[in-house]
């Protein structure tokens, strides 16, 4: 041992042991390079040393080198099948002994290296875990990584030399596909960088990929390719999908609930009615039923509506008429409406308020505006950018009245009350019968909520104090 040291040393950094498990020890601590092992040792023999070493994961790819006074071809069969990379007949030449530890370093060097290397690689294959592939300057497929062939249902490299738009692009995208790959290789990438795409899979299904391009250039920077990575996100489009219909059915259901409870307590507010003689009583209880159900029909339109919380404001309006018209048939009989509305749909806040406005003109035009039973209402919604602008019009007597803030009547007070609340104008013409212009803005306001907490809850007590 001490010969091998000396004639190691300086050129190596030597460790010494003076039997096997004294070895496997430091072997154990410290980043060992190659092993020198005796064949004869007093506790285990260098062919077991090797063996445990070779079975190891952390030292299988340290180099052994077996010295051993045994020359005959069965040891050294014994040793290669224990694992050993070479073998040193005793007595050691020095030359000979530094020139195979020097070519046992080199090879371990390179085999740590592709080590690294597959080791790099199978980590970048693992980390992109989205489709690769890459497309010459014609569109042809020039590569595709095994997630690719996975999404599309391929075998590796089946597809290598395919045209990737008329094999795998929808018919009804091709053309526009065939346009934006010739103007990514021209090299207006603008806006072409990352866009979401269906393509089509061997079986014929679409699957929906967010895609993101990198042009390959050449030695001139010409763009010579495109590397394109994609990711399935058909399953995540689903499930959002199915969660936004979930919610939709959910939140139109809590509306229909709602409806149906706001019917109920305008039900128990016309029974109540009943229970009365004073005519200002009936009447107070009338109101209040009425706007009541405004706000029920504003629920219903909710649950009735394709657009997830929004109101067809010409349907609701139209719902409220009638209603009205019903409930008050025997002042109606002769009195016509027209609604001009353009067909917008707008928020349940928005529509309740002015369904309550509406009810209060409307109510104010059947009781006051024609003495003799008969005449016309008009009513007009319209949008301009973002401006909404609802006209109640009749040509009955007219009020003296131009601006709401001065009148004490309770009806046009709440409508004051609901038009500041929306942040909008209100204004009265009385010249020839009696004309109230509302305009507001589209914009998010702070109102006070007059029938929920939110969109989806529903405070009765509170709603039903509001309107009493």
């Amino acid at each position: 041992l001490e010969l091998m040291e000396a004639y190691l040393y300086p050129e190596y950094e030597v460790m010494t042991a003076y039997n096997g498990y004294e070895g496997l020890d430091i072997i154990e601590k410290e980043n060992i390079d190659l092993v020198l092992a005796d064949v004869m040792m007093p506790d285990i023999e260098g062919y077991e040393v090797c063996n445990i070493l070779k079975n190891a994961p952390r030292t299988r790819f340290i180099p052994v080198i077996i010295v051993t006074a045994l020359s005959n071809r069965k040891d050294r069969i014994k040793g290669f099948e224990a694992g050993a990379d070479d073998f040193l007949t005793k007595p050691v030449d020095q030359l000979e002994l530094k020139t195979r530890i020097r070519s046992l370093l080199k090879i371990k060097e390179l085999n740590e290296k592709n080590e690294s290397e597959r080791n790099l690689a199978r980590n970048y294959l693992d980390i992109a875990g989205v489709m690769l592939t890459v497309f010459d300057t014609e569109g042809k497929i020039q590569l595709m990584n095994k997630k690719g062939c996975e999404i599309i249902g391929c075998t590796d490299g089946s597809l290598i030399g395919e045209n990737f738009y008329e094999t795998l692009v929808p018919e009804r995208y091709r053309e526009m596909g065939i346009i934006q790959h010739q103007q990514f290789i021209s090299g207006n990438i603008e806006g072409l960088e990352s866009f979401e795409a269906p393509i089509l899979t061997l079986d014929g299904e679409e699957r929906e990929i967010l895609w993101h391009n990198t042009p390959l250039l050449g030695r001139k920077d010409e763009i010579t390719g495109i590397l394109c990575s994609g990711e399935d996100i058909t399953e995540r489009k689903r499930a959002e999908e199915a969660l936004l219909k979930a919610e939709e059915m959910h939140e139109k259901e809590i509306h229909h609930r709602i409806k149906n409870n706001l019917q109920i307590i305008s039900s128990l507010l016309d029974l109540e009615s009943s229970k009365f003689t004073d005519p200002g009583v009936v009447q107070a209880f009338e109101k209040s039923r009425d706007r009541v159900h405004s706000i029920a029909m504003a629920n219903e339109e909710i649950y009735r509506s394709k657009e997830m919380g929004k109101v067809n404001f010409r349907n609701y309006v139209q719902d409220v008429v009638d209603y009205l018209y019903h409930m008050n048939e025997h002042q109606t009989e002769f009195i016509n409406i027209n609604i001009e509305s353009e067909d917008i749909l707008m928020s349940f806040d928005d529509a309740t308020h002015l369904g309550l406005i509406l009810n209060e003109l409307i109510m104010n035009s059947f009781k006051y505006a024609f003495p003799e039973g008969k005449g016309n209402i008009h009513i007009g919604f319209h949008r301009s950018d973002r401006e909404f602008t609802l006209c109640v019009e009749d040509d009955g007597v007219g009020i003296p009245v131009k601006e709401i803030s001065r009148t004490d009547t309770l009806g046009l007070e709440l409508v004051a009350e609901l038009v500041e609340q929306i942040n909008g104008i209100i204004r009265i013409d009385g010249t020839s019968g009696t004309k109230y212009t509302i305009t507001y803005q589209d914009q998010t306001h702070s109102k006070k909520d007059i029938s929920f907490e939110n969109k989806t809850q529903c405070n009765t007590n509170t709603a039903v104090n509001e309107l009493l």
